[in-house]
């Protein structure tokens, strides 16, 4: 552990400048024994790529990694001045915290100065006392912090208690759902955890709480709606509200990367990291370079840079709604939503107004975004929760989106490889990571981060294989050196041996044998051990996804969502451009069929151009097909389109949210004008059952279409009154909850009935036990994404449908989920 004496700090000096204040810091831990002189020359490289001035009067000048080797013992020294030292334009430094590193030792202390850096009178009292030991005291943890209530904000009177029981404590999403929630009331919110109170509106102040598990909070409001507020919020956490998919994920990634008992040892070069993603990698490196952004510091006009934020703000916002829809269709709604987080930190009000503050001081927007952002991000970055210093680089990538549009690029080289490689870089923020190619990044070692981070989780989703806080040492690795990356002990081997290497090959083989298996046997049908065929198709999105649906096994298409062509536009596609996509995705399919769903917006599905309504309960609105009906004539165009590219292969046409019959009969009369005006021949007519009332009354529609297609994931929140994007209640929305099963199986046996067949698409279809609880029920087909459809083809053929069908009799007679999800 690292010791911080009296000897190593320095009380009332004065300084001429940077580089003075720097000498007398490089002196005290000479004249210790803890660094080779030299090493002042590293400090004041680093200072000219990078601003070590952390806020309320405090530095932490620091070296660069590949002087190390000058650093004998790892220790911190700090040097006084009471009248301040320039630090940069417009920065005072009155603390200068000198670190020289040759570990992660010195994080303790910075963790202590979590919260000097968000006390302003508690920086001063360490920049003007005359005794080193209050110095000493403070930042070795010897002295508590000040019992002020943070930023002098009082508890209201009305509130209640709640206990974080969560194993990562009040991390980003509980604490983004927190702060949606609290917004959508009037009411002024206040969390307390201790002598710190936050503002519940604020993602970056509930995080700077700290609140780990087992801490106490006192949520309070004040408003004329702070009863209502209050009330949800209490029941936002008897819900869980803090036991959320990421410490779950964590959890999953911890037992699906334990290392083997019998450790391999190398012969190359090894830096040891933290096991984030299995599997090897055999590459040259690569070292990944964040570009440079350059800004002014000072501006004439205020009014200007505050409208110059207020654009930033909003682009940034809508390219992060971007990226998410981008990450949905590629990882799911869990991995999108780290986005969401990002978001929140763009709106955090607090961090908004402190920017705005600095620019009515006659600074540039970029400059005030610059500074503010970043001593969020430092403060963060030194909590004592990994989890909660891991939302650093969150709150970092979001910032330099927007810095992004607020300066100029300096250096925008190359960011991404070319070439396969293994990705080196201190630590990628969750945008960086979403581009990142699998066919080239083969591996990926950061210096940073740890495998809870949302870095690390979308890297698992791409099957990246990784190893993540591996020190900074590895910064210094030259970019083309050989190395392999062994992502089950979290290691990375520069140098190989030919021994290395050969092993790292022979585990490459073992674990792409089952995924090599599935996929040379994807093109068979899945046939059961009993003689019984389940079709397994695509659910898919545009034309490029049509090609990979056919080369990864699928039988066909099971939803072709549309609203995907009319999103990131500022028009709906006309209707020749919508036969010209059609058309291409039944030319990729090579004769298999396509399920192709009409537009289904509404919900959570928003599309600005479409003057969609504004509706209290949108779920429970003008969506789906209510929606087609409400706007005939783009219902007609959609469908003119479809009937148009039918005579280029065979295609469906699926209804979606139907809830009463009146609502098909409308539907297939339009559909039934619109083919005959286009001379087009009959196509199979389907609908979507995702609405409780569509179960009921599914003998009547069932007479009137071709097949069925059940939704999941929306009839599981019908079914069960729980929104599935909600923060509390989605991860008790289980699609296999005894009540959703009980509705498929009505809907089965009502499709039966009639002679027509049943499919799922939804998130339930490519789950193991799914696939074996819904072949079981007697639904005929499972459209699933695309990455799944050989595992799920491979499962099928491994069972017999005499088993499914007594293992879904006996889910149908289960109690809850979790009794069915603990069946065999």
């Amino acid at each position: 552990m690292l010791t911080l004496t009296n000897e190593l700090v320095a009380i009332g000096k004065t300084a001429a400048d940077k580089a003075d204040a720097i000498a007398q810091a490089v002196d005290l831990l000479t004249a210790a024994g803890k660094i080779d002189p030299r090493y002042g020359a590293s400090m004041m490289g680093r200072e000219k790529v990078a601003n070590t001035f952390l806020g309320n009067g405090i530095a932490i000048p620091h070296g660069l990694p590949k002087d190390r080797d000058l650093i004998h013992d790892t220790a911190i020294a700090v040097v006084q001045l009471p009248s301040g030292v320039e630090w940069g334009p417009g920065d005072t430094a009155r603390l200068i915290v000198a670190i020289a590193a040759k570990s992660d030792e010195h994080l303790e202390v910075l963790t202590n100065l979590t919260d000097v850096l968000s006390d302003a009178a508690e920086a001063d009292r360490l920049a003007t006392t005359t005794d080193p030991a209050d110095i000493v005291a403070r930042l070795t943890g010897a002295a508590p912090a000040p019992s002020a209530a943070a930023e002098g904000l009082d508890d209201f009177a009305g509130g209640f208690t709640a206990t974080i029981t969560g194993a990562h404590g009040l991390h980003a999403r509980p604490a983004t759902a927190l702060v949606e929630l609290a917004k959508t009331f009037d009411a002024e919110i206040r969390i307390r955890c201790g002598d710190k109170v936050g503002n519940g509106k604020s993602l970056i102040s509930l995080l700077r709480l700290g609140a780990e598990q087992g801490a106490e909070l006192r949520v309070s409001a004040d408003g004329h709606d702070a009863e209502t507020a209050l009330a949800a919020l209490r029941a936002a956490f008897e819900a869980g509200l803090e036991d959320e998919d990421e410490a779950e994920e964590a959890a999953v990634a911890s037992n699906r990367i334990a290392p083997a008992a019998d450790a391999v040892s190398y012969d190359g070069n090894t830096v040891a990291g933290i096991p984030s993603s299995p599997g090897f990698a055999i590459a040259p490196i690569f070292q990944f370079a964040r570009e440079k952004i350059v800004f002014e510091y000072n501006a004439a006009d205020s009014d200007a840079e505050l409208r110059r934020l207020e654009q930033a703000l909003h682009t940034a916002w809508r390219q992060l709604e971007d990226l998410y829809e981008e990450v949905w269709k590629k990882s799911g709604p869990a991995k999108a939503g780290i986005f969401r987080a990002h978001q929140e930190f763009l709106e955090d009000p607090e961090m908004v107004e402190a920017a705005q503050m600095l620019i009515r001081g006659h600074r540039t927007a970029a400059f005030a975004w610059n500074q503010v952002f970043n001593e969020r991000a430092d403060i963060l970055a030194a909590m004592k929760d990994p989890v909660l210093a891991g939302r650093a680089v969150d709150l970092r990538d979001a910032g330099l989106r927007v810095l992004r549009l607020l300066g100029e690029v300096a250096k925008d080289g190359n960011r991404l490889p070319t070439e396969p490689c293994i990705l080196i870089a201190d630590d990628l923020t969750p945008s960086d990571t979403a581009q990142l190619d699998p066919a080239l990044v083969q591996g990926l070692c950061t210096a940073s981060g740890g495998p809870t981070s949302h870095t690390s989780i979308i890297a698992r989703s791409l099957d990246i294989p990784a190893v993540v806080g591996a020190g900074m040492t590895v910064l210094d690795i030259p970019a083309g050196a050989p190395a392999l990356l062994d992502g089950e002990q979290g290691l990375l081997v520069t140098d190989p041996s030919e021994a290395d290497t050969s092993h790292a090959r022979a585990a490459l083989t073992d674990l792409k044998a089952q995924r090599e298996a599935e996929k040379r046997d994807c093109y068979k049908p899945a046939l059961t051990a009993d003689g019984k065929r389940i079709e397994v198709v695509a659910n898919i999105s545009d034309v490029p996804e049509a090609v990979a649906a056919v080369e990864a096994g699928g039988e066909g298409v099971g939803l072709l969502r549309t609203e995907f062509l009319f999103v990131n536009r500022d028009r709906p596609p006309s209707e020749d451009e919508q036969v010209e996509i059609y058309t291409a995705m039944l030319a990729a399919m090579n004769g298999l069929p396509i399920i192709i769903r009409t537009l289904d917006v509404g919900g959570d599905k928003e599309i600005p151009y479409l003057r969609m309504p504004v509706e209290q309960n949108p779920f429970l609105g003008e969506r789906g097909i209510r929606f087609c009906l409400a706007h005939e004539d783009l219902f007609r165009s959609q469908l003119r389109a479809i009937y148009r590219a039918s005579a280029q292969g065979p295609l469906r046409i699926m209804f979606p949210m139907i809830a009463m019959t009146h609502e098909l009969d409308a539907a297939l009369r339009i559909a039934e004008e619109v083919r005959v005006e286009v001379g087009a021949a009959p196509v199979e007519m389907g609908i979507m059952i995702e609405i409780p009332s569509a179960v009921v009354m599914a003998p009547e529609l069932a007479r009137k279409v071709d097949f069925f297609s059940i939704g999941t994931n929306d009839l599981t929140q019908y079914a069960l009154a729980m929104d599935r994007m909600h923060p509390t209640l989605a991860r008790q929305a289980d699609g296999l909850h005894p009540a959703v099963l009980r509705l498929i199986d009505q809907t089965v046996k009502a499709a039966d009935a009639a002679g027509i067949w049943v499919g799922a698409c939804g998130g339930i279809a490519a789950d193991p036990l799914g696939v074996s609880i819904l072949s079981g029920l007697g639904l005929k087909e499972l459209s699933v994404s695309i990455p799944s459809i050989a595992a799920v083809k491979a499962q099928l053929r491994r069972q017999s449908m005499a088993d499914n069908r007594a293992l879904a009799e006996r889910a149908l007679a289960a109690a809850d989920a979790a009794a069915v999800r603990a069946l065999r």
